[in-house]
């Protein structure tokens, strides 16, 4: 018999404490899969542009060829800063008339990071390390000692 009178099972333990034991062991299971899987070899190398179209001339200066890039959002480091370009801030104003102008605002430019990483090119933009990105993506990016709130621009495969 299984479970014996006094509802040991093989006589060694409770079924209770089986059930619970069971439940325990595919919880882990279940996380172990979801966390521990293993690293895929065929990576690519990805190029990604970010680009904020207005950030403080002092922000952007801090932003260096070969930062580190660490996405504040999902807290994960990304890869590499390969180039950075500023220009004119992107920054709207509205006329007396009712109209929206570009207006010069001093001391601000816009800022765009291009940075290469290790990720998989997708369909629909790019997976790195499980976390999904898109052309439009808003996101907070940390470039060496700057923190930029901005969004993906372009995303591409280096070949």
């Amino acid at each position: 018999m299984i479970i014996d009178k006094k509802g040991k099972l093989f006589g060694k333990i409770n079924i209770i404490d089986f059930l619970i034991l069971a439940v325990i062991i595919l919880a882990a299971v279940v996380v172990g899969a979801r966390f521990l899987k293993p690293a895929s070899g065929d990576t690519d190398t990805i190029q990604m542009q970010f680009y904020i179209e207005e950030v403080d001339n002092w922000v952007a200066e801090k932003v260096q060829v070969g930062d580190a890039l660490y996405d504040g959002t999902y807290e994960l480091n990304l890869g590499t800063v390969t180039n950075v370009e500023t220009g004119e801030p992107r920054t709207w104003g509205l006329t007396q008339d009712g109209q929206y102008v570009l207006a010069p605002r001093e001391g601000y430019c816009s800022l765009t990071v291009t940075g290469q990483m290790q990720g998989k090119k997708t369909e629909t933009g790019a997976e790195i390390d499980g976390n999904r990105y898109g052309v439009g993506h808003s996101m907070v990016l940390y470039a060496g000692d700057a923190k930029m709130y901005l969004r993906v621009h372009d995303i591409s495969v280096v070949e």
